[in-house]
């Protein structure tokens, strides 16, 4: 009889793990005392476009009151203008804090361009008013040519030629003068030639050494037509008889000195100022002024008188 086989063993059990106890959080030492705050500086002005705008504008104001500088005061005043507006953005922004400088660059560089704009209106009345004259005295060269009498022609008709044009030509009551009175024409024209004032010209428009004179001479058309004044001749002369110049100023306006052109209406009247240069020695003297309204028509008159 056999042996039976003994039982296995019972299973073996894991070995016991105590239980995990935690740990204990590491010890730090003391915090470090923090870096005391320093503020960033503030970011400076930027007051760079003050200062250039100011000058630019002053040159260019500068510039545009100078005869024929009109075109440099052009281009400093946009500049200066542009400048200045950027400026004032920038001190509204609280960039900048060149208000003043800013304002006044604004405003220079508006007062150029607009001295640059009448500087242009003042050239062209110049350059007109000197093309217009150069048209009279080329007009009068050609009247007076057609008068001259032909050097072929007899002793006799030399005479009647010379006599024509006074026979043509209307006459008028007085041909001498005072200053300040009025010469009547037998068809109803009268001319007036007030007494000359001292004034004051530009460096431009005088000469050193002289004294200028203006000589307003008003015509009043009585006739029953128009009149055509475009070929109205005026010359003056000091108190020996001897021509002076005539000049301009455009800085007193483009109509001054520009004398007499136009075809007035019956009953209606033309005044035009001419402006002539007489000698220091000879100012304040006496002076004589002819004027032939027309030329053509009408026969010189003479005025003359004291200009004390």
């Amino acid at each position: 009889m056999t042996t039976p086989p003994p039982p296995p063993p019972p299973p073996s059990e894991p070995p016991a793990v105590p239980p995990m106890v935690p740990s204990a959080p590491p010890q730090w030492g003391a915090p470090l005392p923090q870096a005391p705050y320093f503020p960033l500086p503030p970011e400076p002005p930027r007051n760079g476009l003050g200062i250039p705008g100011m000058v630019l504008g002053i040159v260019g104001a500068v510039c545009g009151l100078v005869p024929f500088l009109f075109w440099v005061a052009a281009p400093l005043g946009i500049v200066a203008l542009i400048l200045g507006l950027v400026g004032l953005a920038r001190v509204r922004k609280g960039m900048a804090t060149h208000k003043g400088m800013s304002i006044a660059a604004t405003a220079l560089g508006a007062a150029s361009m607009a001295l640059a704009v009448l500087g242009v209106f003042l050239t062209i009345g110049f350059f007109h008013a000197v093309k217009k004259e150069n048209d009279k005295e080329k007009a009068r060269a050609e009247a007076s040519a057609e008068a001259t009498p032909s050097p072929d022609a007899s002793d006799e008709s030399d005479d009647e030629a010379d006599e024509e044009p006074d026979d043509d030509r209307v006459q008028t009551e007085k041909r001498t003068l005072e200053f300040g009175n009025t010469a009547r024409y037998k068809n109803g024209l009268k001319v007036t030639v007030a007494k000359p004032e001292e004034t004051e010209l530009s460096k431009y428009g005088t000469k050193e050494g002289y004294v200028a004179y203006k000589v307003t001479v008003t015509i009043e058309n009585g006739t029953d037509k128009d009149v055509n004044l475009d070929l109205t001749s005026v010359s003056a002369r000091d108190g020996d008889g001897a021509g002076v110049e005539r000049t301009y100023d455009v800085s007193k306006g483009i109509t001054f000195g520009n004398g007499i052109t136009g075809r007035p209406h019956p009953g209606k009247s033309l005044t035009g100022t001419y402006v002539y240069l007489v000698p220091e020695n000879k100012a304040r003297d006496r002076m004589e002024v002819s004027v032939e309204p027309g030329v053509v028509n009408y026969k010189e008159a003479t005025w003359s008188g004291s200009v004390k």
